[in-house]
């Protein structure tokens, strides 16, 4: 029988990256018997070399079910399999087996490779991110059968206003005439960080609208794995990883995300191909100034492993924070002309010196614009003071 020889010479370039990785390595002969352990696996399961592996690890008479080791002896084929693996201490792990053989000079297999990776909580997140989604799901069916129109629908997952405290909210919502894929919102993830978003789904009707919706609930519910929320980068990058366009009928979105820090006074946001948020602060009414916020980063769901920024705004208090979807300046005139974004910039910054930027006013305008009360997107307006 042909056996395996892992030179246990501590001075082994080899060695040393097998003990300094965090993943567990070891090498199985044909009969099952341990011939190599890395460090990570002795210091959890003392050194087993010369033992059987189900028994080793598993404390087994037999060896596993479904084991891909055993798999690997027979045809050489790299195998990848779930096993749940108990631990001196009690507890069981879940755990990523990858296993690819040995053979030796001759072609003949004489071993196999293991390779175990710890993904419990990685599992764990995957399995809260999947009960959220179905609970959300399951909600908006119900919802769905009770509302039978579709614009109240969408207002009942949206936040009320906030017209107390230090941080107060205001919006406005109307949506067109098919019903677009604008939603937003704004929580406390701590008693220090106060976050803020609005996005916009592809398209138009209940698809797009219940998609947007489904998107809130799992911001909403801080349900992505491995996310710190008060990091706008980093929700963007979870956000285009768990919403693939073509896992959701090809619709993507764009998104602005904002995290303000009140110890630090500082807004740090992160946005995914959606315009600018304006935000307007001054020391006195003849020193106002209107600064866009913006990320240069792609739409979230479009492309798989896109990075994303983020960048801090200092607020200077009193400020306001305008955050809205293209729906609000993307205007057919009456005339038949069409408004765009330098345009709506334009009169943003000269409503708020002349007057009160309200959204009672952003909206009168653009019903005076189109002549209309309901318009071909939805129009989504949000306003954050920060007093």
């Amino acid at each position: 029988m042909n056996k395996i020889s892992i030179e246990n010479n501590n001075q082994n370039p080899l060695q040393v990256i097998l003990d300094t990785v965090s993943d567990g390595v070891t090498v199985i002969d044909k009969d099952l018997t341990i011939q190599y352990q890395n460090k990570i696996i002795s210091q959890v399961y003392g050194s087993r070399i010369g033992e059987h592996c189900f028994k080793a690890y598993r404390d087994r008479e037999n060896p596993c079910e479904n084991c891909v080791v055993i798999e690997v002896l027979k045809d050489g084929r790299e195998r990848r399999g779930i096993m749940d693996i108990p631990t001196p201490d009690g507890d069981i792990l879940l755990m990523e087996i990858n296993s690819v053989p040995i053979k030796d000079e001759e072609g003949n297999i004489c071993g196999a490779v293991e390779v175990a990776r710890d993904v419990t909580e990685q599992k764990k997140a995957e399995a809260l991110l999947n009960r959220t989604l179905i609970e959300s799901n399951t909600m908006l069916k119900s919802l769905y059968d009770e509302v039978s129109e579709a614009s109240g629908y969408v207002k009942t997952v949206l936040p009320q206003p906030w017209t107390s405290g230090p941080i107060q909210t205001d919006w406005r919502f109307i949506p067109s005439a098919s019903l677009g894929g604008d939603s937003f919102g704004y929580h406390w993830i701590d008693d220090d960080h106060f976050a803020v978003y609005l996005l916009d789904v592809s398209g138009h009707g209940w698809g797009a609208a219940l998609f947007s919706v489904s998107v809130i609930n799992v911001l909403r519910s801080h349900a992505l794995p491995q996310t710190d929320f008060r990091d706008p980068r980093q929700v963007l990058f979870s956000l285009n990883d768990a919403f693939p366009a073509e896992q959701h009928n090809d619709m993507f979105f764009t998104i602005w995300y904002g995290v303000y820090n009140t110890s630090s006074e500082e807004l740090k946001y992160s946005s995914g191909g959606h315009p600018p948020a304006l935000l307007f602060s001054s020391s006195c009414p003849t020193d106002l100034k209107m600064v866009p916020l913006k990320t240069p980063d792609f739409i979230v769901g479009g492309s798989p492993g896109v990075r994303y920024h983020n960048k801090i705004q200092k607020i200077s208090h009193p400020a306001s924070l305008f955050v809205f979807s293209d729906g609000v300046y993307e205007l057919i005139k009456d005339n038949g002309s069409i408004r765009g974004f330098d345009e709506f910039l334009k009169f943003m910054d000269q409503t708020a010196r002349e007057s009160e930027l309200s959204l009672h006013r952003v909206l009168d305008d653009a019903k005076e614009l189109t002549q209309k009360d309901v318009f071909d997107d939805d129009f989504t307006i949000l306003r954050v003071d920060f007093k």
